[in-house]
Formats: C-alpha cells, sequence, structure tokens
C-alpha cells in the first residue's frame, strides 16, 4: 500500500524500500495519482483473495488496518468466486488468540518477536499458497512481550485470548494512567466499558516522545484487582466467629480495643505499641498521612514488610538517574548486573539493554545466579567476595571498567536486604570513588520503592516487633512476602525472647483480599481478634509515587468504587480522628489534632493541597524541583574510623521465581490469567512432571 509514481518510471515503486536519493533526482513524486489509485486496488484485491469476511464477529472490528485501508482504496466489485484458503489455528499460549486464516503475512509479529523480545519462536512456513505463520515445533511464544503482537497485529489474526467478543473500540472511554506492576510506572491507555476496565493498551511517553512495549503483567493482570476473592464488607473474627459489622462499629472496635491494651500496659510498666506495616506500594500521601500520625501518637511504629535498614542517602544512591543513565548507556560499552535479572523484573529496561546491546559494541557481564535474558552475557560468579576484589583493584575486570568508556552498573535493591548490606554498601562506595567516570544505579522493583526509602529510613519488621506489639496493622500487603513468612516460621519454632504475649488484635487493609497466608497463623501470632477492612484498589483511588527514575508518576481515580471499600487516607484518617475523644495513657506527644473542619473553606483548602501535592506540604525536601539531580552528589570521604567487616559467602540469589505471579504487586497472583501463564510457563521451565 506504499506504493508511489516516480517522473520516468515505468511502473510504481515501493516508497519504503526506495533511497530518498534516487527519488530526488527525479524531482517529481506522486502520490495519487490514477496510476498509484489502480495500482493500490489490485494489491488490495489480492490481500483479500483469501481473507474471510468475518468482520462483524472479528475482534479486530472497528481498528483494523486492512478494514480501514479497504474502505478507502478498495475495489467495490468482487472478481474471485473460487474456493478461499483455509488455515489451522495455532495455540502460542495462554495470551494470544490465533485465527490464521485472516492472516495477510505482513510478518510483524516474526520480526517483532526476533528482533524486539528476543525469542525465536515464531517465523513463516512452506511456500507460495501454502505459506503460514506459526511456531517451531508446536511450541508456545514464550516471552513475556508476547501481548504486543495483538497491537502489531494489522488484521483480526491475533487477539486477546483472555477477553474475546467483549466489546467494540467506538463504546470505549480513553483514560490515562501508569502502570503499577514495576518500579518505572510506565504510561498506559485504560479503556473503559460500563464502569469495568476492558483492555490496557501502552501510552505515549511525552519525555522520550515515544510509545513503550508493555508486558503481559501489564496488559493482563488487571482481573486480579476484581475476582471474585475480594471481600468487600468489613467483618470481625474472633473465636473463628465471623461478623459483618459497619464502618462505625469496626472503628469503635478498633479505638475500643486500642484503649484497653494501653491501660493493660500501664499496669505492666511496659509500653507496647500498634505497629503499621506496609510494602512499596503505598502512595505518598497515605505514607505521609501515617508519618502525621507517628508524631501525634507515640505507641504507633511504621514498618516496612521487608526492605535494607541502610543509613544512607536514599536520595543519591538508591534511584536510577534519568538524566545520566539514558544518555551514558548510548555511549557505555560495558554494562555490570548485579543481584538482578532484568528481563522478568523490569521488561522496561531490558529492551533499553537490548536496544544498546544490537547497536554493537557492548559487553554485558553478570554477577547473579543463572539468569534467562534475551541478549548474551558473561557470569563471572555469585560471590560477593568479587565484588571485593574488584573495588581492591585485584581483578581481571577491573581492566575491562577503566578502560572501557562509560562503564554502567545495575544493581537490584534486594541485594540490600542482606544482613551484610552496610559492607555491600561501603564497597560500591569505594569503587566509585576510584572510578569517576563509573555510572552506579539501583533498579526499584515497586512503584514507589524509592518515594518510601526518600521520605523516612523506615525498618523493616522484625520477630520482636510482633512479640511486644499490641496489634498489627496490615497495609496493603503482599501475601508472597518473604521476611513475612520467615517471621511466622521463627515464631512456629517459639523463636523469641519474650515471656509473654499479650493478646493482639490484626487488622488487614489488603483491597479486600484476605490473606489466607496470615488468616492461617493467627493463632500463632496471639491474635484474639481480626478485622477485614476492605480498601480501593489502585484503579479506584488517587495517589502519587515516585518511580525508580525519581519522577513522580499521578495515578487518577477512574473507576467508582463498590459496596463499603474505600480509599486508604479516608479509612485511616477516619479511624484515628474517633480516638480524639479518648486519652491514651501512653502517649507522651501531644501534638495538634490533624483534622479539618469541612465549614471552615481554608482548613479544607489546605488539607485538599495536602492530599494532592503531599510531598510539597510534608517533606522540607521538594521531590518536584525540576533543578533537582539526584545522582550529582559528591563522595566524600568519613573522618570516623569504622570496623573491619567482612562479606557473607553466601551466593547472590535472585528473589523473583515466577514472572507471572512472583511479582511486588498485589494482583497478579489473583489473576486468572496470570495463573494460566505461569502454568504454561512451567510445562518447560521445570524438571518435574506437570499435573493438571
Amino acid at each position: 500500500m506504499c506504493l508511489v509514481e516516480l517522473k520516468n518510471s515505468p511502473k510504481p515503486v515501493v516508497s519504503c524500500a526506495m533511497s530518498a536519493k534516487s527519488c530526488l533526482n527525479n524531482n517529481e513524486v506522486y502520490t495519487n495519482s490514477p496510476l498509484v489509485k489502480k495500482a493500490r486496488e489490485n494489491i488490495l484485491e489480492f490481500l483479500l483473495l483469501n481473507h474471510p469476511l468475518d468482520c462483524p464477529i472479528c475482534d479486530q472490528g472497528g481498528e483494523c488496518d486492512l478494514q480501514d485501508q479497504s474502505f478507502f482504496f478498495g475495489f467495490s466489485k468482487k472478481r474471485f468466486f473460487n474456493f478461499k484458503r483455509v488455515v489451522t489455528d495455532k495455540n502460542i499460549g495462554p495470551i494470544v488468540k490465533t485465527v490464521m486464516t485472516r492472516c495477510i503475512h505482513c510478518t510483524r509479529c516474526v520480526r517483532f518477536a526476533s528482533e524486539i523480545a528476543g525469542v525465536e519462536d515464531m517465523g513463516m512456513f512452506g511456500r507460495g499458497l501454502h505459506s503460514e505463520i506459526g511456531t517451531y515445533v508446536t511450541k508456545t511464544f514464550q516471552s513475556e512481550l508476547s501481548g504486543n503482537v495483538i497491537d502489531l497485529c494489522p488484521v483480526g489474526a491475533l487477539t486477546a485470548k483472555p477477553y474475546p467478543f467483549i466489546s467494540r473500540s467506538w463504546e470505549l472511554k480513553n483514560v490515562n494512567s501508569v502502570d503499577f506492576s514495576d518500579g518505572f510506572g510506565t504510561e498506559l491507555q485504560v479503556f473503559l466499558k460500563n464502569n469495568k476496565i476492558v483492555k490496557i493498551l501502552p501510552g505515549f511517553n511525552k519525555t522520550l516522545n515515544t510509545t513503550n512495549w508493555i508486558s503481559d503483567k501489564t496488559r493482563f493482570s488487571f482481573d486480579g484487582m476484581f475476582s471474585p476473592e475480594r471481600v468487600l464488607t468489613s467483618f470481625i473474627e474472633t473465636n473463628n466467629n465471623k461478623i459483618k459489622t459497619t464502618w462505625k462499629l469496626i472503628f469503635n472496635e478498633i479505638i475500643y480495643f486500642l484503649y484497653f491494651q494501653d491501660h493493660l500496659n500501664k499496669h505492666f510498666f511496659k509500653l507496647h505499641n500498634l505497629i503499621i506495616t506496609f510494602n512499596y506500594n503505598i502512595s505518598l500521601e497515605v505514607l505521609c498521612l501515617l508519618l502525621f500520625l507517628k508524631k501525634k501518637y507515640s505507641f504507633l511504629k511504621l514498618k516496612k514488610i521487608e526492605g535494607n535498614s541502610l543509613n544512607s542517602n536514599f536520595e543519591s544512591d538508591f534511584i536510577i538517574d534519568k538524566n545520566n543513565f539514558n544518555e551514558n548507556l548510548d555511549f557505555s560499552d560495558v554494562c555490570l548486573l548485579i543481584g538482578v535479572n532484568t528481563r522478568y523484573e523490569s521488561p522496561f529496561l531490558n529492551l533499553k539493554l537490548r536496544k544498546r546491546y544490537l547497536k554493537g559494541n557492548f559487553k554485558i557481564i553478570s554477577f547473579n545466579s543463572l539468569i534467562d535474558v534475551t541478549f548474551p552475557v558473561t557470569s563471572i560468579g555469585t560471590n560477593l567476595n568479587i565484588l571485593k576484589s574488584i573495588s581492591e583493584g585485584s581483578h581481571f575486570l577491573c581492566q575491562e571498567l577503566i578502560n572501557k568508556n562509560s562503564p554502567t552498573i545495575l544493581i537490584g535493591s534486594d541485594i540490600f536486604n542482606r544482613h551484610d548490606s552496610n559492607e555491600i554498601k561501603l564497597v560500591l562506595n569505594n569503587l566509585k570513588l576510584y572510578l569517576k567516570k563509573v555510572n552506579i544505579n539501583v533498579l526499584s522493583t515497586s512503584i514507589n520503592e524509592v518515594g518510601v526509602n526518600y521520605l523516612d529510613n523506615f525498618k523493616k519488621l522484625s520477630l520482636a516487633d510482633i512479640s511486644n506489639s499490641l496489634g498489627i496493622y496490615c497495609l496493603n500487603l503482599n501475601k508472597m512476602s518473604s521476611n513475612l513468612k520467615k517471621i511466622l516460621e521463627l515464631k512456629l519454632l517459639n523463636y523469641s525472647n519474650s515471656d509473654y504475649f499479650l493478646p493482639k488484635f490484626l487488622i488487614e487493609q489488603n483491597n479486600g483480599f484476605v490473606n489466607k497466608f496470615i488468616q492461617r497463623n493467627k493463632n500463632n501470632l496471639n491474635c484474639s481478634s481480626y478485622l477485614n477492612i476492605p480498601n480501593n484498589s489502585f484503579f479506584e483511588s488517587d495517589g502519587t509515587y515516585l518511580n525508580a527514575e525519581g519522577i513522580i508518576k499521578k495515578n487518577i481515580k477512574f473507576l467508582s468504587a463498590v459496596k463499603q471499600s474505600k480509599d486508604d487516607w479516608q479509612i485511616i484518617r477516619k479511624l484515628f480522628s474517633c480516638s480524639n475523644q479518648l486519652t491514651f495513657l501512653s502517649n507522651k506527644k501531644w501534638n495538634n489534632v490533624l483534622n479539618y473542619n469541612s465549614n471552615n473553606f481554608f482548613q479544607y483548602k489546605c488539607y485538599l493541597n495536602f492530599m494532592f501535592f503531599a510531598n510539597d506540604s510534608l517533606t522540607s525536601r521538594n521531590l518536584i524541583s525540576k533543578n533537582l539531580i539526584l545522582s550529582k552528589v559528591p563522595v566524600l570521604k568519613n573522618s570516623y574510623k569504622i570496623s573491619k567487616k567482612k562479606l557473607f559467602k553466601t551466593s547472590i540469589k535472585l528473589w523473583l521465581d515466577d514472572f507471572y505471579l512472583g511479582g511486588k504487586d498485589s494482583y497478579s497472583q489473583h489473576s486468572i490469567t496470570m495463573i494460566n501463564c505461569s502454568k504454561s510457563l512451567r510445562k518447560t521451565k521445570t524438571n518435574f512432571s506437570y499435573v493438571v
């Protein structure tokens, strides 16, 4: 369809295959001449020769390129009355549905698989009339980016398998949002129908002026938000008796329990705290509200469910600098990956590395356990003492880092969860001190991990916190958290120094999902009461986040909540505003009450400003400053003597076992599509027999 006519040319030429120099020599190019129109009609007639006329039942109807081209340039009559070709449909996985009779052999999907995804699974078979596209030896299309071929296919040959025959494109409402499944928060287009999400497509990135590829988890895991497993009514469970309650009753129950435990602590002459634990997907507004409450009530303690315990400058060290990383990567000759699998932890970053590798003169060195990426890597081991020898200058890799241009080091944030994380930080500082041109970046795997580390140096939850607490408030926790499992296992083994345990209560606020792992082990936590508080999902609430590059990402609410669920900040503010009527004996801090009067417009306006621009009003550091350059922080020598410490000899182990179900978001574990993808992947990636 890209045929044009050149002056003095005997026949039309293909413009996309013609050099611009040869066209300019002729001086005249005709794009809408009678010859070009006739040629386009003939080409379309050949394309439609074997194409079925099933547009009314095709999912691509309304956004089909072939349909649009036929409408504008097609022939008005039919001259072919023989039997059309029929091609057998292929099963290429749980993501993509195939109707290969509609295929016009444009080979976009084949080129995407080989050039972009880096997976040589698809190809063209046969010759002439028997040509067809399929996968080699009837295998599935095993790529975390396989859903992008749905957008690339110009016809209805490749469509979405999870949601067939749902709607037409003109019936949908388009809303811009951000990705919740990784640390970059890439732009998305969300399509709605009847207050339900129908599909998610990549959005336009204004900073890079491009439309990014998105992973299958980003595209199809949204059904986990609306899983039938969600419990959207609040209830209290005591002695295995579940009682449904209203918001007013459950707030009163929590406040009275806090009041009773507070007076009980006074008799024990020992202060027990209420532990509020959260993950890295919490928004900045909710986190800053918790910080205010912590200042008001001394018995409140904020804990991360997992993370590092470093006393470091998170603003300069634990971030991917957007300004320097993209520029240095284009001119870099070597990249060192430490404790990170970019293919599954961040497909967005993995595409950047593959793009740089395809340009040539780029060596990638892996300091991990075995990883499966889409470009060749050189593995140098898994022992962290190798990193120490590199910083000392006694490793062969030192010459690579010195002689190459702009060496880039990419570190996974989970490597700092080790017990020797402070020693790792010292080694990296030493390496940065002697290699002035090295670019060290830390990859965050959650959308607000950088924001949580930026606001405060929160400690992670430990067994001692649970043993010496009067209650646990779980805020949007992931049931796959390894730290939580470890704590409960230690509790089961009676690995604790506490002589007694207070009767605790457990509050769970996890997007309406009841964490069965916590509920089964609530007796091991000595919980006398279990309270479930339903809150809104990611797309049902507003929020501000700081992504892995230090860029503010804002999520706008576009779905109305159902039943009793409310926003996180509404629940927390209402809960502790009820406590103003009581006096807590153990509270040693007397600050102003954190509430507002809706009749006072000035207070209400200030409160709204606090909610939408939390980073301006809650901290002295301005997060939105355009002049903020996060990476150019000078490395200063420590004038104090530091005791010598050793790195552990344990190997580096990657935290992500399953890309589809093992992420740090709270929704993919409940998604039927992600469960089917995980089953399909385990059929070929494990050494055990698969049981249906």
